[in-house]
């Protein structure tokens, strides 16, 4: 889709905008979503970032995603210049100096913002979303001391329903005006929009209070090995300072244990060895991986997140596995 046809399908009579959902709530599907849902959420975007009919709004990202679509609603909202371009790892290389008060950008566009200084100054604040941001992308944008922030929604919720600053001890997500969050099936993500609807989330998360929450990983990925519950999130997010490599972490079955913790990685240069000594020294060893698979290229989705698969897997692009059971 272009912004084109975006616009057309916006401004035409129907009372609702086709979407397809990333499976946060479920599973994937295709949702009609109110356009009056759309405007509120805007709005609540708006007022958090002070934007105006004198502001200027860029989106680097698709119209084929809520995130892409919503940038240009918040534009309709607030009267605010709209600017787009076509979706790359270069973003904003024909950038002409002008200030931008928000531009929506993916995790991965960030590292060529960081060689561009000229950008960095001219940016009031960043939207990264679409996927989560590893945790260098996240220091470099500390130690360059640039407005970003992270947000959390999804399609269903009409884009992000709460952000957080990406600085020095920031960890919770706090929720924008009129929505508030709560547990469902046990420890769950629950969402709560003011006049409109609830929505149950498949992402575990740890509650401060009814408008901050922090997300540990999501319930469908987690993985019970020997009567313990580990997931694969959390064990990325300690691997990923120390282990500069592609990975993602997956499970096997196992007979003793119910399932094993395995890494998949398309890196063929680090050794075996090499791999598990930097996992043994930073993880428990409930969480620490049993088997190294060697893939040839990281599953990924069309916005940019990792295709969590488990093996094993028919027909998969695997080069070889190497055990390390304990």
């Amino acid at each position: 889709m272009s912004y084109d046809d975006f616009i057309k399908e916006w401004y035409s009579e129907s009372e609702t905008i086709s979407c397809n959902t990333s499976g946060s709530t479920g599973t994937p599907s295709h949702i009609n979503l109110p356009k009056r849902e759309m405007i509120s959420s805007a709005r609540r975007t708006c007022s958090f970032f002070e934007i105006t009919s004198d502001s200027h709004l860029h989106s680097c990202i698709s119209p084929d995603y809520i995130g892409g679509k919503m940038m240009f609603v918040r534009s309709v909202v607030s009267g605010a210049t709209f600017s787009y371009e076509v979706p790359s790892n270069r973003p904003l290389d024909r950038f002409t100096g002008q200030t931008l008060d928000l531009v929506s950008v993916v995790p991965s566009q960030m590292l060529h913002i960081f060689d561009r200084p000229d950008i960095i100054r001219s940016v009031r604040n960043f939207l990264i979303g679409g996927s989560a941001i590893p945790d260098e992308i996240k220091e470099q944008i500390i130690n360059l001391r640039i407005s970003a922030y992270e947000s959390y929604g999804m399609t269903e919720t009409s884009s992000h329903i709460a952000l957080r600053r990406i600085q020095n001890g920031t960890e919770w997500f706090e929720t924008l005006p009129g929505i508030s969050v709560f547990y469902h099936s046990g420890s769950q993500l629950g969402i709560k929009i003011d006049g409109w609807k609830e929505f149950f989330t498949n992402d575990v998360a740890e509650i401060k209070s009814p408008t901050s929450f922090k997300i540990i990983g999501r319930a469908d990925n987690a993985i019970n090995t020997g009567g313990k519950k580990v997931f694969p999130e959390v064990i990325e997010r300690k691997l990923s300072r120390h282990l500069n490599i592609p990975f993602f972490i997956s499970s096997h079955p196992d007979e003793k244990w119910g399932e094993r913790v395995v890494l998949a990685t398309s890196d063929t240069a680090t050794s075996t060895e090499a791999i598990m000594k930097i996992c043994k020294s930073i993880l428990p060893s409930h969480e620490s991986p049993k088997e190294i698979i060697r893939l040839s290229a990281i599953p990924m989705t069309p916005n940019g997140k990792i295709k969590r698969i488990k093996f094993p897997l028919s027909g998969s692009s695997m080069l070889h596995m190497e055990n390390f059971s304990e």
